[in-house]
Formats: structure tokens, sequence, C-alpha cells
């Protein structure tokens, strides 16, 4: 998925000020150096277990989430404790701690992303 940085904090670990799909995100940065102003293609992680009603929920229940940056997308795929999203034009997996035993494609979804990592992919 691609993403807009708008700025860079040097540093231990690198973050950056990151747009994607028209979201502002936070992010640590794990790979080569970007620039204010580049568009990335990265693979997006979120570096926690997601919990229904906390920081995952079907859209229609987003306002029960905590606070924080919120990506919206759909399912894609959904086996056991692994949810596959559609965000804009790219694909998050996620582990998910608890929830409906089936999530069926097409279901829109909200996921708070506290803690995300963005790994440039070079292409």
């Amino acid at each position: 998925m691609e993403v807009r940085i708008a700025a860079v904090r040097q540093g231990t670990p690198t973050m950056v000020e990151a747009v994607l799909a028209g979201i502002r995100l936070d992010a640590e940065w794990t790979g080569r150096p970007a620039l204010p102003g580049d568009v990335v293609d990265v693979e997006l992680d979120i570096d926690d277990v997601l919990r229904w009603g906390d920081t995952i929920a079907m859209a229609s229940a987003e306002s029960a989430l905590h606070e924080g940056p919120r990506l919206r997308g759909t399912v894609e795929h959904h086996e056991q404790q692994i949810l596959t999203l559609r965000i804009a034009a790219g694909l998050l997996q996620v582990e998910l701690d608890d929830g409906p035993v089936a999530i069926p494609p097409g279901t829109a979804v909200v996921v708070v992303a506290q803690h995300p990592k963005l790994y440039p992919t070079g292409t």
C-alpha cells in the first residue's frame, strides 16, 4: 500500500508521520530513509493483538473504540485469530485476541492503529 510521508523524526526508532487512506498516522519507520513528501509503497504492521470492542469493531459499532487513529477497511478473509483486511489498495493482516467466530468477507470494520510500523517494499 502507498503512504505519503508528511514528517520524519530521526531517532531510535525513526518515526514518521504518514498519510494512509486519508488518515494521518505516527508510525515507526523500518527501512531506508524517507523524506517528507515522498510517496512510498510499504507493508503496514500493527504491533498489537486487536480486541473486539476495544481496538477493532464492525463499522456500525465504531463509537465503542478507544481513541486513536482509525483505519477503515473491509474483511477479505478470516481464519481463526487472523483477519485480513483491505485498506485502500492494500491488505493488512492482524491478529485477534477474541471475537466473533466468523466474520464474512466484505464486512466493514474499523481498526485503531496504535503502534503501527511501516516497512518500505522497495517498489
